[in-house]
């Protein structure tokens, strides 16, 4: 065990200091708080705060300090005027950025004009306009009318069993799950490039041979798994963290996104799938660097293994239509595309807890597997050193005792 340790701890150790490493890890959560940074500047920096006036010939307006809806971030003054050359007026000196001129046949025709002389008004300016003139339209009404009609049409999504549902007030919780395995499927690929160079480097400098004298290949491999486990879990703390910490500063400045709820029942799913997820690619990893002479043909290989990660994204649209298909049940069930194909799942769907099980045993069983595999796998290359590896060869060295050429843990 204090071997294993000590493997683990030098190859988190290595792995944390090369600068690809640091340029993947801070170079994305960077990117993202720079984009989010001009994102929230030219939202606030670029909102016309001058006065928006009203010219009501009408005679709707007759609550003119009444504020629709209290949570608005907007806040621009409105200001009436009694005809519409004060209006025009103002308007040439600039001392209101536009006006709405409400005629008197408005409530039969329902035709508002908004002039202005350079630029038309943020969105967000009409928006709390409209709202302002529908809260004086409904004044009259009832409570639990008015609120009703303030608070405008809820649109909500259910799955196809109708047991999730997501409103438009809360989109995260079909999307947060997809953009989540994608995350994911990222972490592993790259992290588990690492090990695969890490191997095929070792072998060609014929540093492993010095290492395997006096390590067994069990520990070797296990010792390499956690360490790069621990440095995936590095990798997945630097991007969420920045997520973690912009979201609520989004939702301040930016008001569509004050409602957004982030929805936290997939993260036991996460913790759960995620390591053996990881530990079966890792072993996939080091099995490829011990068939392999060079890293360029490990990493073709390499990317044709990733592709069995995120085939359920090939099916996106069957997951909106059936997510309880027999095909994405068996990608649930099957190893390599379980967490993917259930995170997207996740959120349009329940998933029967008998799939979540045995999906996880599953996924859990071939982690072991595949750790197993890939220390005798490499112990083979080692001890038929400049020799291919035929599939052949493989398949007899994995149905061999153990005991045949030295233990292997």
């Amino acid at each position: 065990m204090r071997k294993l340790r000590l493997v683990a701890q030098h190859e988190y150790l290595k792995q944390v200091k090369k600068k690809s490493f640091l340029l993947t890890v801070f170079g994305m959560p960077l990117f993202l708080i720079a984009l989010l940074t001009i994102i929230i500047l030219v939202t606030v920096m670029d909102l016309d705060k001058r006065p928006l006036g009203y010219v009501d010939q009408a005679g709707v307006i007759i609550h003119p300090g009444l504020v629709a809806l209290p949570d608005s971030a907007t806040r621009v003054p409105l200001r009436a005027y009694p005809d519409e050359e004060r209006a025009q007026a103002a308007l040439a000196a600039q001392e209101i950025q536009a006006y709405y001129l409400l005629p008197a046949a408005y409530l039969s025709s329902q035709q508002v004009a908004l002039y202005y002389w350079d630029e038309k008004p943020d969105s967000m300016v009409t928006d709390e306009f409209a709202n302002f003139l529908r809260a004086n339209l409904i004044a009259a009404q009832p409570d639990v009318v008015r609120d009703r009609l303030t608070e405008g049409i809820k649109l909500s999504v259910h799955s196809a069993d109708g047991q999730r549902e997501s409103s438009n007030d809360n989109p995260l919780a079909v999307s947060a799950p997809y953009f989540t395995g994608l995350l994911l499927f990222f972490s592993i690929s790259i992290t588990g490039g690492y090990l695969l160079q890490a191997v095929v480097d070792e072998k060609e400098n014929r540093t492993m041979e010095i290492l395997i004298t006096s390590l067994s290949p069990g520990e070797l491999i296990g010792g390499k798994t956690v360490g790069l486990t621990c440095v995936a879990l590095t990798q997945l703390f630097a991007w969420g963290l920045p997520v973690l910490i912009g979201i609520p500063v989004a939702m301040h400045f930016i008001p569509t996104m004050a409602a957004m709820q982030v929805p936290w029942d997939f993260l036991l799913i996460i913790a759960c799938y995620f390591p053996p997820t990881f530990i079966l690619t890792a072993g996939l990893m080091v099995a490829i660097g011990a068939t392999v002479p060079e890293v360029q043909q490990g990493q073709q290989i390499a990317s044709l293994v990733n592709l069995l990660f995120i085939v359920p994204t090939f099916f996106l649209t069957l997951v909106f239509k059936q997510p309880d298909a027999p095909l994405l049940v068996g990608l649930t069930l099957f190893p390599t595309t379980s967490l993917i194909t259930l995170l997207m799942r996740w959120g349009v769907t329940v998933i029967p807890w008998w799939q979540l099980l045995l999906s996880w045993l599953l996924v859990s069983a071939s982690a072991i597997g595949s750790i197993w595999m890939a220390a005798r796998i490499f112990r083979l290359g080692m001890l038929q050193y400049g020799q291919r590896l035929t599939l052949k060869r493989i398949v007899a060295g994995l149905r061999a005792p153990a005991s045949a050429g030295g233990k292997d843990a």
